[in-house]
């Protein structure tokens, strides 16, 4: 029967289902704006969560590993910890989201982590979601190359969609690259498959480039040597990210042409059209490739002793072109060491400006993460131990950087952990870590398809914590969730001897199953109140406009079903404020004030209202106090100014003033 295959896969690894379940959610995340938005990850939450609680009630009892449980437990307890975080945070709302994220990833890890699961279901995991995520790079490139207006996909000549952030973009991409390059080459893969995956890989590796990330450039060369070392046949590995490289550097020009080329006043081609067609041949060629490599690979004559010398040689091959390629650095750029200085000095700096010239890549300036961590690690200081709460970053920053940059992240996933939730969310989050990553190395030994899956999700997850080092990818589930999960799954590969307990035996199961009704419980009212804010304010704001009475409805419901977030109520004050209404916007502000006192966008616009009502000495003080909060705000300062020179600002100034700035407050890079 066709159907005998399925069913007794499923019966050796029942999670299968639910976890296929998971893939199309995360390759959904990726699709919505990288799954950033609190409407996208926070109903993806519920789903997984939904999976979860089905897999305990209706699947075999789970039996993790002591190494697994450990994990489980560590990084449970992190995202914990980050809702205790709550209760510290100046920007509470803000602190619930980050809490809300960090339990997007425990829930992903632990419904991937908790079930034993064979090599062949653990490959067909991994498959799809790297299938998925090629179909959404596809679709974007045809609609970029097809558009009269390809500059709604390119953030200054970089792709930036469906992610909207040209680097959170890469890493999208990139989370998918590796399970279809690493996979690509294994000889017990169907021969459509391989070819397909090989494809997918050049399809991926070529939208990476298309996004011109200077911290992809910086992490891709130490993950090519982690995937070589970690990853069982080494010169399958070596022999299918080289020929994706040679793919790669044969269409580099047309692919790099679309930033030289890049002209915001211009809506033309920006040679997206040509990039995608050396891009489609170059899958076509990969895809052949591994046509191919699999016809070599059913040669008899090639028996097991030939083919591990060959890889042998091309380990050597690889280790020969790393020492010439060390030889050729020294010999152009001088002592290793000194232009390690003029490139760290450089980055300290980030002032240097982009240049349209194809040479983004090597340049590491213009960036300020220097600063960002500077600012993140003297918040680390003042509050080592429970640190200033999740998400929270954005406000001091305000107050203590040095670029006129308005970053909410701190741009490293360690000095975001560190900063925001101390030692003690340190403790856990990466104890997890490396209880997570010692359980995946023990499933990794032979050269079994299950042993290089645990392998492949061992670098996904080591690619995002080491991108996500450079970067505010924490923020991002369309890539946190794949790599957590990936690396749960990683450790409950294959294995023979479980070394853990039945978690539902005996006198444990009453106390087991209502602590999961409990916690499922609990999370999810955690989860769902501020989804149903978010989706109340979004719809708020499309009908502000048009019904403005039927939109204050809508964020008064807003405010109730999330009480920590100022957002619906800022919102209100500014329809408000439009509506004619300055004394009912002033009230609701000031309300809002209460309970967020830090705010400098309140104390702006009651400057404004001040102002505007003819009360000159308040508005000065209120301008005073937002420019305490926000010292180097150009539009802050503007306003001071003029109350200074006794001029009247009026609101729809200010709007003006900020539309005009906004491009330069808002650090996005």
């Amino acid at each position: 029967m066709p159907l005998a295959p399925l069913r007794r896969t499923i019966a050796e690894s029942p999670s299968l289902p639910l976890l296929l379940i998971a893939v199309v959610c995360f390759v959904w995340l990726g699709a919505d704006e990288g799954g950033f938005r609190g409407v996208t990850f926070l109903p993806a939450t519920l789903i997984l969560l939904a999976l979860l609680l089905v897999g305990i009630f209706a699947l075999p009892a789970p039996r993790p590993s002591r190494l697994q449980l450990a994990a489980i437990g560590l990084i449970a307890g992190y995202a914990l910890w980050s809702y205790f975080s709550i209760l510290w945070a100046d920007q509470q709302g803000l602190a619930w989201d980050g809490a809300n994220r960090t339990a997007t990833y425990a829930v992903a890890f632990a419904l991937f982590a908790l079930w034993p699961i064979r090599g062949p279901a653990a490959t067909t995991v991994a498959v799809a979601y790297a299938l998925g995520i090629t179909g959404i790079g596809l679709v974007e490139l045809i609609r970029a190359s097809g558009t009269d207006n390809p500059i709604a996909y390119l953030d200054e000549g970089r792709l930036s969609e469906p992610a909207g952030y040209t680097n959170a973009n890469v890493a999208l991409w990139m989370t998918a690259f590796w399970p279809a390059v690493l996979l690509a080459g294994r000889r017990e893969m169907p021969t459509p498959l391989r070819c397909l995956l090989l494809g997918s890989a050049g399809l991926l590796a070529a939208l990476a480039m298309l996004g011109q990330s200077r911290g992809w450039t910086v992490i891709m060369p130490p993950m090519i040597l982690l995937a070589i070392a970690v990853v069982p046949g080494r010169g399958r590995t070596i022999g299918a990210l080289a020929l994706v490289g040679i793919a790669i550097a044969a269409i580099s020009d047309p692919l790099l042409d679309v930033y030289r080329q890049f002209d915001a006043s211009v809506s033309g081609d920006q040679g997206m059209a040509e990039a995608m067609r050396a891009t489609m041949i170059a899958c076509a060629l990969l895809a052949l490739s591994g046509l191919a490599w699999s016809a070599v690979d059913r040669v008899p004559s090639l028996d097991e002793k030939f083919r591990r010398r060959l890889g042998t040689v091309l380990v050597a091959g690889v280790a020969l072109c790393c020492l010439a390629s060390a030889t050729a650095f020294a010999v152009v750029h001088g002592n290793p060491t000194t232009r390690a200085t003029e490139a760290w000095n450089e980055f300290k700096d980030g002032s240097s400006k982009d240049s349209f010239d194809g040479a983004r890549l090597g340049s590491l300036g213009s960036s300020y993460r220097y600063d960002y961590w500077r600012v993140a690690w003297d918040s680390f200081e003042r509050h080592p131990l429970i640190g200033i709460g999740a998400d929270n970053f954005g406000r001091e920053y305000l107050v203590h950087g040095e670029s006129r940059h308005t970053p909410l992240y701190p741009h490293s996933v360690e000095v975001r952990t560190l900063s925001q939730t101390g030692l003690v969310g340190a403790l856990l989050l990466f104890g997890g870590f490396i209880a997570a990553v010692v359980a995946c190395a023990q499933r990794i030994g032979d050269r079994r398809l299950g042993s290089i899956t645990a392998a492949t999700g061992l670098v996904v997850f080591a690619y995002f914590l080491a991108h996500g080092t450079l970067d505010w990818f924490w923020e991002f589930a369309g890539l946190g969730a794949p790599a957590f999960a990936l690396l749960g799954m990683a450790g409950a590969i294959e294995r023979e001897r479980v070394d853990g307990g039945n978690l539902l035996s005996g006198r444990r199961r009453p106390l087991v199953l209502s602590s999961c009704a409990l916690a499922t419980l609990t999370l999810a009212i955690g989860v769902t109140l501020p989804w149903l804010a978010e989706r109340e304010l979004r719809s708020a704001r499309a009908m502000a406009a048009a019904d403005p009475a039927a939109a204050l409805a809508k964020l008064d419901r807003a405010a109730n079903l999330n009480p920590l977030s100022p957002v619906a109520d800022k919102t209100a004050a500014v329809i408000e404020r439009q509506l004619g209404d300055l004394h009912g916007a002033e009230r609701r502000l000031r309300e809002t004030l209460e309970a967020d006192p830090g705010d400098p966008f309140i104390y702006l616009q009651l400057a404004t209202l001040a102002s505007a009502t003819d009360r000159a000495a308040l508005a000065r003080r209120e301008i005073r106090r937002a420019l305490a909060l926000n010292p180097r705000d150009a539009v802050t300062r503007r306003v001071q100014r003029r109350l200074k020179a006794g001029r009247r600002v009026t609101p729809v100034q200010v709007d003006r003033m900020i539309e005009r700035d906004v491009h330069e407050r808002i650090g996005r890079d």
